[in-house]
């Protein structure tokens, strides 16, 4: 069975060393009011406050270590959700695809605040290559 939670950790991005930030969205349907909630890394430990309405995305900045690091979404001493990692990439982020349901991608071009999405016009050109160096042979 599939547990859908109503908040999860969408999007991970670096902005540096010791920096980055953490992208929740409310994949329920309703209003979730974010007081007694907290992000936690290795080494810090960001209190939540303010309401993330059904659908949307809030971007909040934490240190990150771009080297195994992870971040946990909190409800007091349950945690909710939580994302692992051996390095971040320094540029672009790590995010659920599709929002809110899916697996961890690498995104090349970060989405904080916003829907997360695959360039297609990269997917294409890359499966042509691949159909180029793999498929039959005429």
């Amino acid at each position: 069975m599939l547990l859908l939670l109503s908040l999860v950790i969408n999007e991970v991005g670096s902005v540096g060393q010791d920096s980055g930030w953490v992208e929740i969205f409310n994949n329920g349907n309703s209003p979730e009011n974010l007081n007694g909630y907290f992000l936690v890394t290795k080494n810090r430990v960001l209190p939540l406050s303010g309401v993330i309405n059904s659908g949307e995305y809030k971007v909040f900045h934490i240190g990150l270590s771009m080297n195994s690091d992870s971040v946990s979404l909190k409800n007091g001493s349950i945690t909710l959700d939580s994302y692992s990692w051996i390095s971040l990439p320094s540029s672009g982020s790590v995010g659920r695809y599709p929002d809110g349901s899916g697996g961890f991608r690498i995104f090349l071009v970060p989405t904080p605040g916003r829907k997360n999405e695959l360039p297609s016009s990269l997917d294409e050109q890359s499966w042509g290559k691949i159909k180029a160096l793999f498929g039959p042979r005429r």
